[in-house]
């Protein structure tokens, strides 16, 4: 079986981070690669929330959708290699996003999430049981937004998975950084846009 790869031409430190938080969350975590043009990939992890995120490389992948483990994908890139392993399509718990007609809905400071996340953390060490925290805290929505006639709802599953994976800067970030978060939409999906990846989530059919 020939193994996967990917060539990545620029960006390789912010996917390893990504990637590295994936597989933190969630050792079983897949990732996908998504062939956007010639010389750009956009590259997807699970994570426990329900939601995938995402962060955009330069390079070049072996096949456009191909899958692998998120520990496979962590090794190659701490080695600085472009092979990964083996495929594991089915692995993958459904359809990407689409990969284009997103919407800007609106832009949310990234002080606004930080405090939502906070909140949100505090309240998953007071009520978490052995699975994490309850559905009924990660479905709350916490922000909805509007703009453009359309509508869009974030839910705290989508915030944790900011937070979490470290898509949100902090206070020592360079100047030059983004400290604003955009809300897209498209059909059933909604998108946050932060600073260091993307996260999404369906709201009609289940991710998982």
């Amino acid at each position: 079986m020939i193994p996967e790869s990917l060539r990545i031409v620029d960006g390789g430190p912010g996917l390893q981070s990504l990637v590295g938080r994936a597989v933190g969350l969630d050792a079983s975590a897949s990732a996908r690669l998504r062939q956007i043009d010639d010389a750009s990939v956009d590259v997807f992890v699970t994570t426990p929330f329900q939601v995938v995120a995402s962060r955009r490389v330069s390079g070049e992948a072996s096949r456009d959708g191909a899958v692998v483990a998120a520990t496979d994908l962590l090794d190659a890139l701490r080695a600085g290699a472009s092979e990964i392993g083996p495929a594991r399509d089915p692995n993958w718990p459904g359809a990407l996003p689409p990969a284009a007609g997103f919407e800007l809905v609106d832009t949310l400071p990234v002080q606004v999430v930080r405090e939502l996340a906070d909140k949100g953390q505090a309240l998953a060490r007071q009520f978490s049981g052995p699975l994490g925290p309850p559905a009924s805290l990660l479905d709350q929505t916490v922000i909805t937004v509007e703009g453009e006639g359309r509508t869009a709802e974030v839910p705290m599953r989508m915030i944790f998975a900011c937070t979490a994976l470290g898509l949100i800067p902090g206070f020592a970030a360079p100047i030059d950084v983004p400290r604003h978060l955009r809300v897209s939409t498209v059909g059933r999906w909604v998108r946050v846009d932060a600073p260091f990846g993307s996260v999404y989530r369906s709201t009609s059919l289940s991710l998982f």
